[in-house]
């Protein structure tokens, strides 16, 4: 699990994640979600549909405060990876 946060901590300093509502704006280029698994029941429906329509994979392993604490930013609920390099490689990790 730590090497999965540590990549995620790589991936948002090479700036191949985008964060919160940015997820939706950006959806045709994210590759994989994270959700927090504490995130709100409505966020997760609609965070669902999307990735339903679009096949993207999610992950939901991880808190909020374990994602936050990954990037060094305070109260992350959601984020995308936009890049198959990092996507494969978290993927690998977990």
């Amino acid at each position: 699990m730590d090497n999965a946060l540590n990549t995620i901590g790589l991936a948002y300093r090479a700036r191949k994640i985008v964060l919160g509502e940015e997820v939706y704006h950006r959806i045709k280029k994210v590759r994989l979600i994270i959700a927090a698994s504490d995130i709100s029941e409505k966020s997760r429906e609609r965070i669902d549909k999307k990735c339903h329509y679009y096949d993207i994979q999610i992950i939901d392993r991880f808190t909020g405060s374990e994602l936050s604490s990954a990037i060094g930013r305070n109260n992350v609920k959601m984020m995308g990876i936009i890049d198959d390099g990092f996507k494969d490689l978290l993927l690998k990790n977990l």
